[in-house]
């Protein structure tokens, strides 16, 4: 018959045993903090990226562009709907570990640290997203050919400026006239008076007056000088009515309007280099409209309004023709100076019209107003072929140039148009090249401009505003949790017998 034998357990035993199981559970407990603070950050993660899936569409489709509109829909920017959105969220990944999960946890607060808007900085960040979104369609070698296009077109105005103009050429022939009247007026008055002298002055007289008035006819000055009494906009304009009449209330928009600011450090804020530069122009040219390829917005013609800044089409339009045809003018002086033979006819014609006041200097300064009366004539000429789709070259060569000094008013009249030079530029590369030179904050705001306009237009962003787009932002979120394998626990931030966790999320659609 068996019997039962008695067990015992010495204090020592117990104890040891006690100091194991509390050595395991804390070891335990060890592992749930390092697997709650990595279920913190997955949720984090996550809802974040749920947050950034929620950007503005009518930028992305049309401008792809990244924006998260702070405000929501609304009119007023309220930092409180980002944060709560942001704990929808990761609060929404946390609940699916489940109420019996060891890693169960709670987000308790979900606050903004910095945030960016799109015209914080200038603008500084939205040109960066366009130049990193034509990084990746514009290979490198394409980029540096257009830096040094648009570096070219400034030697070429630079080249093209002179120090006098056709008006000044103007009054120094009328100065000349008079001081030579002077002239023959005090030698006449000092003279014998005898009859066969009084004739050949008389003879002399009208002789040179039938001369300046020949030559005042034929002048390529006085040719110019009853052109630029004309519209610019319709002698280079072919078909007037088929201008576009829209206009904007430009007092709301983004360049006129005092905008509202994020909350970000300025000292990590990133500047644009000449690289950036040159993409944000290639941008433009692909993702907005201009005379040539006129678009359906609000506004049609897109670039001349980021160039000019007007309120309606029509004066955008007037406004870069202007610019155009001095740019273009600086060029065909350059051409000119450049042509050996070119710069003989101007000096033929210079002292036609000037060396009777037997001065040097009057007959260079009538001779530079002839060099830019024929610029004016062939730039007219120029801008009617780039109007009309054509491509000019930024320095012609000799056979690219259409006028002749000696007819330019029988050219200018009618439709006549410069000769298309076939590796030249369009009128849209004229418009970058004219941008190229303008400031980055005015360029910036007056893109939003018509980006804003472009997202109010939709049935649900009428009160979308460029300055509640935010780009980048940094979000602080705190975690708790309980112990559960001890009431306390060396591992984590305790707090009110706790854990406490604290997670910095970053959201940023430009990659850094």
């Amino acid at each position: 018959m068996k019997t039962e034998e008695e067990g015992s357990l010495t204090i020592f035993s117990a104890l040891s045993l006690l100091l194991i199981l509390s050595f395991l559970l804390a070891l335990l407990e060890g592992a749930r903090v390092s697997g709650l603070q990595m279920m913190d950050t997955l949720a984090a993660d996550t809802g974040m990226d749920c947050v950034a899936a929620e950007y503005q569409t009518v930028l992305w489709d049309k401008y792809h562009l990244l924006y998260l509109d702070g405000a929501y829909g609304w009119d007023q920017f309220d930092e409180n709907k980002v944060s709560s959105r942001v704990m929808d969220y990761v609060a929404g990944n946390l609940s699916e570990t489940g109420e019996n999960s060891v890693f169960r946890t709670k987000l308790c607060e979900a606050s903004l640290l910095e945030y960016m808007f799109a015209t914080d900085n200038d603008g500084t960040g939205m040109l960066r997203q366009a130049s990193a979104y034509m990084k990746r369609h514009l290979p490198e070698d394409v980029a540096k050919k257009m830096y040094q296009q648009y570096q070219d077109g400034k030697k070429a105005e630079a080249d093209g400026k002179t120090e006098y103009s056709v008006e000044d050429a103007d009054q120094a022939i009328i100065n000349a006239k008079k001081e030579k009247e002077q002239a023959d007026q005090n030698a006449k008055e000092g003279a014998p008076q005898e009859e066969a002298g009084e004739k050949n002055i008389q003879d002399n007289e009208n002789n040179h007056a039938q001369d300046a008035e020949d030559s005042k006819k034929e002048s390529p000055i006085q040719i110019v000088l009853q052109l630029k009494q004309n519209a610019l906009l319709g002698m280079t304009v072919s078909d007037m009515s088929s201008l576009s009449a829209k206009a904007v209330e430009a007092k709301d928009m983004v360049s006129n309007r005092q905008c509202e600011t994020g909350r970000y450090d300025m000292k990590k804020a990133e500047k644009m280099n000449v690289s950036d530069r040159v993409m944000v122009l290639e941008y433009i040219g692909k993702h907005f409209s201009d005379y040539t390829e006129p678009g359906k917005g609000d506004l049609t013609y897109e670039m001349e309004y980021i160039l000019c800044g007007k309120d309606t089409d029509k004066k955008n339009l007037e406004s870069s023709i202007e610019r155009l045809m001095r740019m273009r003018e600086a060029a065909n002086v350059a051409h000119i100076i450049a042509d050996r033979e070119k710069l003989n006819q101007t000096l033929m014609i210079a002292t036609s019209l000037a060396g009777f006041s037997g001065n040097p200097a009057v007959v260079k300064i009538v001779q530079i107003g002839v060099v830019a009366a024929w610029a004016y004539v062939e730039s007219i000429l120029d801008l009617r072929t780039l109007l009309s789709g054509g491509k000019i070259s930024l320095i012609k060569s000799a056979a690219e140039w259409t006028t002749d000094l000696k007819k330019l008013g029988e050219i200018v009249t009618g439709e006549g148009k410069a000769r298309e030079c076939k590796n030249g530029l369009s009128y849209q590369a004229y418009i970058k090249q004219l941008l190229f030179a303008m400031k980055e904050k005015k360029m910036a705001y007056r893109m939003m401009d018509i980006m804003e306009l472009a997202m109010q237009k939709e049935q649900n962003g009428k009160n979308a505003r460029m300055d509640h787009m935010i780009d980048n932002m940094i979000c602080e979120l705190r975690f708790e949790a309980k112990p559960l394998f001890a009431k306390r626990s060396l591992y984590g931030d305790m707090e009110m017998g706790g854990y406490t966790f604290f997670k910095r999320q970053k959201l940023s659609y430009i990659n850094e």
